[in-house]
């Protein structure tokens, strides 16, 4: 019986020294970053504030993604940006995403995720909740400009996750 009471006592011990901290109290070095070849993945939070605010990531020298966003007020969020490419390079995607099963509790005024480096988007999609697409009023792909972006005057704002798939410009030959 003396053994639970010491196991308890050190595990209360335990529990009231963990301190709770916000994203911004996290620093850089301990957020998830992994690079391999053809996939780059970072842990990155999303800046609130006026203005419009970006974030980009390139993969082999050849492919960008740039996420632009505005979010004019609410707590931080840790965000995750990963780029890939298949293993025949025929193709580069990528993604930003609350990671998790939470819904993103930030009211996006905007989003514009800029694929750079490829000569088509085969797709994309906007998700509100992380499983289900946006309705196709509020957010449109723009096959000419590499762009997956809302809608002025018809997104909510709710978004949880973006994803698109480019086809590079040079196209991969075996040797």
């Amino acid at each position: 019986m003396a053994s639970v009471g010491k196991s308890l006592l050190l595990f209360l011990c335990l529990v009231s020294s963990i301190v709770f901290v916000t994203p911004v109290d996290i620093p850089d070095e301990y957020k998830f970053k992994y690079e391999d070849d053809g996939l780059y993945a970072e842990d990155f939070d999303l800046e609130i504030g006026k203005g419009l605010k970006t974030f980009e990531r390139n993969l082999d020298d050849v492919f960008t993604c740039r996420l632009s966003y505005e979010i004019p007020k609410g707590e931080t969020e840790t965000w995750r940006f990963t780029l890939n490419t298949a293993a025949d390079k025929s193709s580069y995607s990528c993604f930003a995403e609350r990671p998790g099963p939470k819904n993103s509790e930030l009211n996006f005024k905007q989003f514009k995720m800029s694929l750079i480096g490829v000569k088509e988007i085969n797709n994309g999609e906007a998700y509100g909740e992380p499983s289900v697409s946006l309705p196709a009023e509020e957010y449109m792909v723009d096959k000419h400009k590499m762009e997956v972006s809302s809608r002025r005057g018809k997104f909510k704002g709710n978004l949880s996750r973006l994803a698109a798939l480019g086809i590079p410009l040079q196209p991969h030959t075996e040797l």
